[in-house]
């Protein structure tokens, strides 16, 4: 459950709907009682006559309670009521992402086919970033997959020399002492720098894979 809401506050790739937020603050006011109406703002990106709004409608339907004592210090509690409905939110919060995970994994899965169908099966990765560390993932946990990651590589060299689960970070210049079948770009941003890069360097364009293709 922790992981879970770790995650969901350290999320910047879903839109914040009001179910988000209600999780949100009933989560920071159960974790600190103290909490500030402006603290709750900067944590959500709301307006803080938004996060007044919200509080106000939590009060009444009885999801948390304040003890005010002067204008400016307040203290929130949740209660047991909203204790049970922050539950509540989590678990359909991960059944949503859990769906979204699924369909993800389906498509790379099948991505990850077509590379078996053309020959690809020792390969480097090309970009140390979440790609290549959900790509890692996917081959690791999934053992229908029939694919070898030799190595990472990347031009950062404070991440050379690392590891990325279970795939060391290497360097463009030792690929060389690395027999594979070919590379996948594992970068979204860096696509095209690095497909460039390579054919710069002679590497054969038939064994570069892209994912961002």
């Amino acid at each position: 459950m922790i992981v879970l809401e770790m995650t969901m506050e350290n999320n910047s790739f879903f839109k914040p709907t009001p179910l988000y937020k209600e999780f949100m603050i009933l989560d920071l006011i159960e974790k600190n009682k103290d909490i500030t109406q402006r603290h709750i703002s900067d944590e959500l990106g709301i307006a803080v006559s938004m996060v007044n709004k919200y509080l106000d409608e939590y009060e009444e339907k009885k999801l948390i309670k304040r003890k005010k004592y002067s204008t400016k210090t307040v203290e929130y509690f949740v209660t047991k009521k909203g204790i049970e409905r922050k539950r509540y939110l989590n678990i359909g919060y991960l059944h949503s992402t859990q769906k979204l995970y699924d369909s993800a994994k389906e498509n790379i899965v099948s991505f990850l086919d077509q590379m078996i169908d053309k020959g690809f099966k020792n390969i480097l990765l090309y970009g140390a970033g979440e790609v290549a560390e959900i790509l890692l993932q996917t081959i690791k946990t999934d053992n229908s997959i029939p694919i070898n990651v030799l190595a990472v590589i990347d031009d950062d060299k404070d991440k050379q020399g690392q590891y990325l689960l279970t795939a060391k970070v290497i360097s463009l210049d030792e690929i060389n002492q690395i027999e594979h079948d070919g590379i996948l770009i594992s970068s979204y941003t860096n696509n095209e720098i690095i497909l460039n890069k390579l054919l710069k360097n002679t590497y054969s364009g038939n064994k570069i894979i892209q994912f961002f293709d």
